[in-house]
């Protein structure tokens, strides 16, 4: 399984990092945000995407949805897409992307867009396509959902955005990579709990209570990026696995 970087920034973009986005096998994205596309049309697998799953619906995780459609219609792409999301995924988007005026709104496709919404409840629920893919309901300010993908044996866990919770561990049990979000340094817990996110020491314990393989930190906020990188050899202390703090276009093989 690949898993390739196309946005590692935390809630604002930098000058070197967009918005979350995150492709596997050049053919599935988890998360969506501002940047993906053009990152697509650098790696040449913009028209190989076939699912596209949406952890929540804050802007930097799936605006960037809106220029790849926008790609879609005008290169005539014709391959049905399947979007994975929480409530309001489909309604939201429709509404969006016609109000970006595109001449016959969301009718202007030649493809099937099928749309998956997640229900608000605690339990995991699972789809079976090309890839086992499961979902877990996060503990942040808004509906918001982890996403864990199997296939052939190799599992990749993905955070979305959120507190540290139980469900999140139970969701990455044994997997191979666990990318979860870090956006505050240990010294801000307190504004990690007030706005739903996760601290290095969260996600260490997290991986170690899961029992992961790898450790990759995202969605670091960029005022506290410097704070997060170096508190890399505290956390090791915690999760003593390879820990990684990703850039945008770093590829993975597992």
């Amino acid at each position: 399984m690949k898993i390739t970087f196309l946005g590692t920034a935390g809630s604002l973009m930098t000058e070197n990092k967009s918005f979350p986005s995150i492709l596997i096998n050049d053919d599935l994205l988890l998360d969506c945000g501002e940047g993906c596309t053009q990152k697509l049309l650098q790696l040449k697998t913009i028209d190989t995407i076939n699912t596209i799953c949406i952890s929540h619906l804050h802007g930097d995780h799936f605006s960037g949805l809106f220029s790849l459609l926008w790609y879609y219609w005008l290169s005539n792409r014709t391959a049905d897409l399947t979007i994975i999301g929480p409530p309001q995924t489909k309604a939201t988007t429709e509404k969006i992307f016609t109000l970006m005026n595109a001449p016959g709104g969301f009718k202007v496709f030649n493809f099937k867009i099928y749309f998956n919404e997640l229900t608000d409840i605690n339990d995991i629920q699972e789809f079976k396509r090309d890839y086992r893919i499961k979902c877990a309901k996060m503990d942040h300010a808004i509906i918001s959902f982890a996403y864990r993908v199997e296939k052939m044996g190799k599992t990749v866990c993905y955070s979305g955005d959120t507190k540290p919770t139980q469900q999140l561990v139970k969701l990455a049990d044994k997997c191979n990579v666990f990318i979860c979000e870090s956006t505050f340094p240990d010294k801000y817990i307190k504004f990690a709990d007030d706005y739903g996110h996760s601290t290095p020491s969260d996600v260490a314990k997290m991986a170690r209570d899961a029992n992961c393989q790898k450790l990759v930190l995202v969605h670091l906020y960029p005022l506290f990026a410097k704070k997060v990188v170096k508190s890399k050899n505290k956390i090791k202390e915690i999760f003593d696995k390879e820990i990684i703090i990703a850039d945008d276009l770093l590829t993975l093989e597992i």
